[in-house]
């Protein structure tokens, strides 16, 4: 009796096993035959994937954004700003993802934008600009974000971080590693 309790648990299990392959097999190949009935349908899924370009502002000539300037800085109550528009160019130094999502690199200014500067700046930050690209940015076709040692040209909001006195681009809204 015992023996042929085993023999139906093991039908049922074969049964059951076959049941399953069947239907990832049926549904595999309803799968493959809408995307080549359809390969539009198929193209929009990629689509969906993409990577977007999740800001969504205009630059005028000069690369200045036609918003507000802070759009996106999640301190903007630190902010003081000083250029709604500025461009700095230097060697990266240092790169660092923030907290609050940030991306956030210390800029060694070429000479003809030390004037970017403050005391704070030659104290805290070895002389070096700080600047930072909102999350809503990063994606932005715009920019991209640079590793140390790229050299690179920056656009955005001149501010001091009133909290920490320094001088920073924040948020920069376009960078181009050259």
């Amino acid at each position: 009796m015992q023996k042929d309790m085993q023999r139906h648990t093991h039908v049922i299990y074969c049964m059951l096993l076959i049941s399953i392959t069947s239907s990832l097999i049926i549904f595999t190949t309803l799968t493959g035959i809408l995307s080549l009935v359809n390969p539009v349908l198929a193209e929009e899924k990629e689509v969906d994937f993409a990577k977007k370009d999740k800001s969504n502002f205009a630059l005028d000539n000069d690369n200045c954004k036609s918003e507000k300037v802070l759009k996106g800085a999640s301190n903007k109550k630190d902010l003081k700003i000083l250029s709604e528009c500025e461009k700095a160019t230097g060697k990266v130094k240092h790169v660092q993802e923030m907290p609050d999502g940030d991306y956030k690199f210390l800029l060694k200014l070429d000479k003809e934008y030390k004037s970017l500067l403050n005391k704070d700046n030659k104290k805290k930050t070895d002389g070096n600009l700080v600047v930072e690209v909102v999350p809503r940015d990063q994606d932005s076709k715009y920019v991209e974000l640079p590793d140390k040692g790229d050299n690179v040209e920056v656009w955005g909001a001149w501010v001091i971080d009133k909290p920490k006195g320094w001088n920073e681009i924040h948020p920069a809204w376009k960078v181009i590693i050259n």
